[in-house]
């Protein structure tokens, strides 16, 4: 399969590198969706050629700390980039990477780091330092003062993101900027002796067949709702009266406007279903109120659904890796859901949200723009999104499909939409009480255009040879009336390290010693454990 744009770019930058180039700092503004979480594989071959010891990628959230490390066992990857490394994902600990060739953290969990674990590793390794999203640290942030001293240490630096504007409009960390006129300021990438500046932008997907085209339907409504004083108001959605907009769209997202854009979602969803059995769809709610309302809705109409709206809590992990396994229909999320989450399958989304930045709404609709391996020829796959026919989100979609508009079909009409003003209605309550609502309508604007064999991740094997170790001690402590602190205590002197700092040679190790020192009471007349908890053999394909 040959390397997209971006991909061939960064081969090029690493084979000048290796020969020599002065290049430190790598920049990579990628459309969302067209693959730049394959770039710190291809940095890889940095630690390959000597050049550098270990990776440390950074990304805005434990759920895409599995991601990252599955990219990087990811045999398809393997063969594509030829490369045989590997990660783990970890959490301000001593020597975060074992016996890997670097690690996965978020930036929570940087710029908390008070005892400068990772800093210090920084100090003993040649870092490759990648920072995914990096438009997340401002320029003067809590997490970009943490980021600070990894950037200055880094061996190389790698630099991504879908986006160069932040939601606050506040400058990004790392980034220069010129300023315009007395109070605007832009993002400047520009090649230089140490930097090296990468661009993909969406009509670049689009031409390779590396991202899906979009089509949006967007649907008309009317809202009432009461101010402070009692008085009511209403108004079209798509009313150019900018206070009128913002309280006609947070009543709507409460009322029964909502329910209906959803329902329109999930009926046309379904009616794709039937060409298309992978596919999935992703609720997009305004609070996590209304979200856990709409799985209560979905559940009861029989649909498959889980909720993900708690920024990196253990049951939204969880249930994001039910979703990309297939295992629900549905994700009903609030934020954590948009960036960079890789599901192929997502082919509608309903967007039940009142935020309308332009780089918000673009990660967001980005979930859609995955090819589906299941899904058919590529001329046969298309993203749906589902929104309000407001004037701000009318703009964010001008601004999507201008993108795309060299690429328009012959004989499709482009849609004509006066300018407004990107505003940001974010997600507080504008002092209204909402009343009621209705959809009126909707238009729709596009340019038409056997189960997979899951690999463990280090961070699952650790995890899973712990379990084993911890269960084994217990049922023989029960056995036996001992106490487990003591064996754990043995087994800390035997191997001098906690389990929680061993590799997983080393893990395997002390299972293997307890097995063999610790046996536990046979059931009679079978020869077998009361309770099995002998190791699987665990086949790490990465290795």
């Amino acid at each position: 399969m040959p390397l997209r744009k971006h991909q061939k770019e960064m081969a090029d930058v690493i084979k000048r590198i290796i020969a020599g180039d002065k290049t430190r700092n790598i920049i990579v503004k990628a459309v969302p969706g067209a693959g730049k979480s394959t770039i710190p594989l291809q940095a890889g071959k940095l630690i390959t050629a000597g050049m550098a010891d270990k990776i440390c990628w950074i990304c805005p959230r434990m759920s895409l700390q599995d991601q990252a490390e599955r990219n990087f066992i990811d045999p398809f990857f393997r063969n594509l980039f030829g490369h045989n490394l590997v990660i783990r994902s970890a959490t301000n600990e001593r020597n975060p990477s074992r016996n890997t060739a670097g690690f996965v953290t978020t930036y929570q969990a940087v710029g908390v780091d008070v005892n400068e674990t990772i800093l210090n590793d920084f100090r003993r390794y040649r870092y490759i330092l990648v920072l995914d999203e990096y438009h997340h640290a401002g320029e003067d942030g809590i997490w970009t003062k943490a980021l600070s001293p990894l950037y200055e240490l880094a061996a190389f630096r790698i630099l991504m993101t879908g986006t160069l504007v932040r939601g606050d409009k506040r400058k990004i960390a790392f980034t220069p900027y010129e300023t315009i006129g007395e109070n605007m300021a832009i993002p400047i990438l520009q090649d230089d002796q140490e930097t090296s500046v990468i661009e993909y932008s969406r009509r670049d997907a689009l031409m390779e067949k590396a991202i899906l085209p979009l089509r949006f339907t967007l649907l008309g409504g009317t809202a009432k709702w009461a101010t402070v004083n009692g008085v009511e108001d209403d108004a079209k959605l798509s009313t150019k009266n900018t206070k009128k907009a913002g309280h006609a769209l947070f009543t709507a997202l409460r009322t029964e406007y909502a329910m209906e854009l959803l329902n329109n979602t999930i009926s046309h969803w379904q009616d794709w279903k039937k060409e298309k059995p992978s596919a999935t769809l992703m609720v997009v709610a305004s609070s996590i109120e209304t979200a856990k309302e709409y799985l209560d809705y979905l559940t009861d109409i029989g649909l498959m659904a889980a909720i993900a709206t708690s920024d990196d809590s253990e049951e939204a992990i969880k249930n994001i890796k039910l979703f990309k396994s297939g295992r629900i229909q549905v994700l009903v999320t609030c934020q954590m859901g948009y960036e960079g989450l890789d599901c192929p399958s997502i082919s509608h989304i309903a967007c039940l949200t009142n935020i309308r930045s332009e780089p918000w709404i673009a990660q967001c609709v980005g979930r859609t723009v995955r090819i589906d391996p299941f899904g058919g020829p590529y001329e046969s796959q298309c993203g749906f999104i589902f929104a309000p026919d407001d004037q701000l989100m009318q703009a964010v979609v001008r601004q999507i499909e201008s993108e795309q508009d060299s690429l328009i079909m012959p004989g499709q009409k482009k849609r004509k939409l006066e300018p407004v003003a990107e505003d940001l209605f974010g997600e507080k309550a504008p002092g209204i009480t909402p009343l009621s609502s209705q959809l009126t309508g909707k238009k729709e604007f596009a340019i038409t255009a056997a189960d997979p064999i899951e690999t463990k991740t280090p961070s699952e094997i650790e995890d899973e040879l712990l379990k084993q170790i911890e269960s084994h001690i217990r049922q023989y402590s029960f056995q036996n009336r001992y106490n487990p602190k003591k064996i754990n205590w043995e087994l800390m002197v035997q191997f001098g390290k906690s389990r929680r700092e061993m590799t997983i040679p080393e893990l395997k190790q002390v299972l293997a010693y307890c097995e063999a020192n610790l046996p536990l009471a046979k059931i009679r007349g079978t020869g077998r454990s009361r309770v099995s908890t002998k190791a699987q053999p665990i086949e790490v394909r990465w290795a």
